[in-house]
């Protein structure tokens, strides 16, 4: 499976933290780029001042597409904006984590993935440096599990393996 990742970061940051992450890990990290075609293994990071949504056709696999739009967002990129298409996109084979940071980004696209039929994961209070996005969706009734930061990779884990059975 691919990873995509939506981090609050200014721009010219996501560029150096996808190279910095991809020589520390063993996936393949990158800054998407516009039609990127969504490879499993590799981890997308949303460049900073654009928001990242996904495109998919029939059985593709899915493309990147990066925009200005919408434009009345807090956030640019804003995590919101993403999931909302990965749940269009990907329906019930999605997966949506949120993890430690400020505010509300993030609770209508978990929304969106779990009445999808995917899954929704939420960081705990207790692992979180902010518990506000977490905090957010666990309010809003979004989060199907609520875990440490340690039991995230397992999660994933988890359901790759029930989606490769199914």
């Amino acid at each position: 499976m691919a990873v995509l990742i939506v981090q609050h970061m200014p721009p010219g940051f996501t560029g150096p933290f996808a190279r910095r992450l991809d020589n520390l890990c063993q996936v393949t990290v990158k800054e998407a780029g516009h039609n990127d075609e969504i490879q499993p293994g590799i981890v997308y990071i949303a460049p900073a001042g654009q928001h990242m949504t996904v495109a998919r056709g029939g059985s593709s696999k899915g493309a990147i597409r990066l925009s200005q739009a919408p434009e009345n967002t807090l956030h640019r990129p804003s995590v919101d904006v993403m999931m909302l298409s990965v749940a269009e996109a990907f329906r019930s084979l999605a997966m949506g984590i949120i993890l430690t940071g400020m505010g509300a980004d993030g609770v209508h696209g978990m929304r969106a993935i779990a009445q999808a039929g995917g899954l929704t994961v939420g960081q705990d209070e207790a692992s979180c440096t902010v518990y506000g996005m977490p905090r957010s969706c666990a309010e809003a009734g979004v989060l199907q599990r609520v875990v440490p930061l340690a039991q995230i990779p397992e999660q994933i884990l988890l359901a790759t393996r029930y989606r490769k059975r199914a």
